[in-house]
């Protein structure tokens, strides 16, 4: 059985650590084709490999794999922020990416934009410095 991967997700933590798709394929005792084949999204690692991998990455299993989950508890969190169950200040970051099981920068462009609402901040807040021409790809399409 196959695990799936989000191929940004892989390559984003893959750039983060420095490594090129050759790299990590020796290093977690891969083919270079294997690894540009999960990277293009045509393939999928076996569940020990994907572990390797997020060995090797430096990262959580979770922290590959779609964000489709996150989706999901982030569309619950909007309900219960909704109905004033729960509250978040822009310094409940680190809450809600746990909430989310994931790196609230991993998300996509839609998610990241209601995580800033959610927090009652700006999406540039959520990022890492220097990803300013994501924030402005960002703006040009909420205009």
């Amino acid at each position: 059985m196959r695990t799936p991967v989000d191929p940004q997700r892989l390559a984003r933590r893959r750039v983060e650590r420095g490594l090129s798709q050759n790299a990590l394929a020796q290093a977690i005792g891969a083919s270079k084709q294997l690894v540009s084949a999960v990277s293009c999204g045509r393939a999928s690692f076996s569940p020990e490999m994907l572990g390797k991998v997020a060995e090797v990455l430096e990262c959580e299993i979770a922290d590959l794999l779609p964000v489709d989950e996150a989706r999901d508890r982030l569309k619950q969190l909007v309900e219960l922020v909704a109905a004033g169950t729960v509250s978040f200040s822009p310094g409940d970051l680190g809450k809600v990416a746990e909430a989310l099981g994931c790196d609230v920068a991993d998300l996509p462009p839609e998610d990241l934009a209601t995580v800033a609402e959610l927090l009652g901040c700006g999406i540039a807040d959520l990022l890492p410095a220097g990803e300013t021409e994501l924030v402005r790809t960002l703006s040009r399409g909420a205009a």
